[in-house]
C-alpha cells in the first residue's frame, strides 16, 4: 500500500479513536471509498442546501462584488478623503474576499456530487480558501470595529483627540495591524483539515475529498481522552467569542448607542447622512453576525439539540455573513449624501450631476443630469492630518 494510502487510512481511523461520528469506509483499488468524512444528508436538505447555497448565496455575492467594487472605488477618491471612509474602503476589499470564499466554499460544494471535477477541485483547493475565508471574515469585523471607533472619535470626543487620531498615519498603521492580527490568528486553521485521496463510486473515478486532520482532535500532547477537545474549547468557543465575536460586538454596541445619542442630542456638527450610514452598516453587521456566533460558540449543544436541523442553520449563517458583505453598497448610496454626490460625478464621466427637481436626503432621486463640470472644479478633497 502507498503512503498515500497509508496516510489516508491513518486520517481515517481518528475520528474512531475519540468517539467522532463517522462512516467506516469500504475501500475500491485500495482506496477508501469517498464520502466517509460527510454524514448523511437528508434528501429534503440537500435540496435546501442547493437553492440557498448554490443559487441564493451565489447571486447575492455577485451583487455584493460589484457594490464592494463601487464602494471601495468611491470611498479612495479626493472627494471621499476621510479616515472613516479608509476604513469603509478597506472593508470593501475584506467584504469582497469573504464573498469570493464563501462562493467557492459554500456555493461550489453544494454542486460537488454532480461533477466529478468539481468533486475534485473542492476537495483540493479546499484547504487553501478555508483559512483565507475566515482571515477575511476577521478582517471585516476589525475593519467594521476600526470604522466604528472613528466615526465615535469624530462624533463623541474633542477636535484635540480627533487631530491625534483621525490621521492618513494611523489609518495605514491600523490597517495594516488589522491585516497581520487576521492572518496570525487563523493560521491554526491551515492544520484542521487534510486532502485524502478517494475512490467515488458514482463516477468510477479517483478523487480527492477533504477530512478533518488528527491536529483537530489530538488537542494538547499527552491529554487524556477526559481532556480532548482543549483546542475545540480555547481556540473556537473562548479566543473567538473574545477577540472575533462578543468582544467586537459589545464595542460597537457600546459605540454606536453613544454615536446615536450624540446625534440626536448633542451639538457637534457635521454630516449626519455618512454618520447614519456607518451606524446602520454597524448594526447590520451585528444581526447578521449573531447567528453566526451563537453557532460556533454553542456548536456541540445546538447540533445534540437540533439534529439535522442544525445543518440548515449553518446555511443560513452562511447566507448571512454574505449578505451583510453585501449590503453596504445599499446603505451608502441610500443614506450618505456624500457617497452618492462622488458615485454620481465619476458615473457622469467628471461632470457634475445636475438635480432636476429635489434630491432628498433619504436618497430618492427625481430625475438626474449630467453637466459640465469646469476643470479647476474637479477633485476638490478634503484635507487630512498626516
Amino acid at each position: 500500500m502507498s503512503s498515500i494510502h497509508n496516510q489516508a487510512v491513518n486520517t481515517l481511523s481518528i475520528p474512531s479513536q475519540v468517539s467522532i461520528h463517522f462512516t467506516a469506509p469500504n475501500f475500491t483499488d485500495c482506496l477508501p471509498n469517498c464520502g466517509v468524512c460527510t454524514p448523511h444528508q437528508e434528501p429534503d436538505y440537500v435540496f435546501f442546501n442547493l437553492i440557498i447555497s448554490g443559487v441564493v448565496l451565489p447571486l447575492l455575492g455577485v451583487f455584493g462584488l460589484m457594490g464592494n467594487a463601487l464602494s471601495a472605488f468611491v470611498y479612495s477618491r479626493p472627494e471621499c478623503r476621510s479616515s472613516t471612509n479608509l476604513y469603509l474602503c478597506a472593508l470593501g476589499f475584506s467584504d469582497s474576499a469573504v464573498i469570493l470564499t464563501a462562493i467557492f466554499l459554500f456555493g461550489v460544494e453544494s454542486y460537488r456530487k454532480f461533477s466529478v471535477f468539481i468533486y475534485t477541485v473542492h476537495g483540493s483547493v479546499s484547504p487553501i480558501v478555508y483559512p483565507m475565508g475566515h482571515a477575511a471574515q476577521v478582517c471585516s469585523v476589525y475593519f467594521t470595529l476600526v470604522a466604528g471607533m472613528d466615526c465615535f472619535v469624530v462624533t463623541c470626543l474633542s477636535n484635540r483627540i480627533r487631530n491625534i487620531v483621525c490621521r492618513t498615519r494611523t489609518v495605514k498603521r491600523l490597517v495594516m495591524c488589522v491585516v497581520i492580527f487576521s492572518i496570525c490568528y487563523n493560521v491554526p486553521h491551515c492544520f484542521e483539515s487534510i486532502v485524502i485521496e478517494c475512490y467515488h463510486e458514482k463516477f468510477n473515478s479517483p478523487t480527492f475529498e477533504l477530512c478533518p486532520d488528527p491536529f483537530r482532535f489530538n488537542e494538547m500532547a499527552g491529554c487524556h481522552r477526559s481532556d480532548n477537545f482543549r483546542y475545540s474549547y480555547y481556540y473556537y468557543k473562548l479566543m473567538y467569542s473574545t477577540f472575533v465575536a462578543v468582544g467586537p460586538l459589545l464595542c460597537l454596541i457600546l459605540m454606536n448607542i453613544s454615536i446615536i445619542g450624540v446625534s440626536i442630542f448633542g451639538s457637534k456638527g457635521g454630516n449626519m447622512g455618512d454618520t447614519i450610514a456607518l451606524v446602520l452598516v454597524v448594526l447590520l453587521f451585528i444581526v447578521c453576525n449573531t447567528i453566526a456566533l451563537v453557532l460556533n460558540v454553542f456548536e456541540d449543544e445546538l447540533s445534540d439539540h437540533l439534529g439535522i436541523y442544525f445543518n440548515y442553520m449553518v446555511d443560513m449563517s452562511n447566507v448571512l455573513v454574505v449578505f451583510n458583505s453585501s449590503f453596504n453598497f445599499v446603505i451608502y448610496v441610500i443614506f450618505s449624501g456624500q457617497f452618492r454626490r462622488t458615485l454620481l460625478l465619476y458615473i457622469c464621466g467628471g461632470r457634475e450631476p445636475l438635480r432636476v427637481g429635489m434630491v432628498m436626503e433619504n436618497g430618492r432621486f427625481e430625475g438626474l443630469l449630467c453637466r459640465k463640470l469646469p476643470r479647476q472644479h474637479r477633485g476638490i478633497s478634503i484635507p487630512m492630518e498626516v
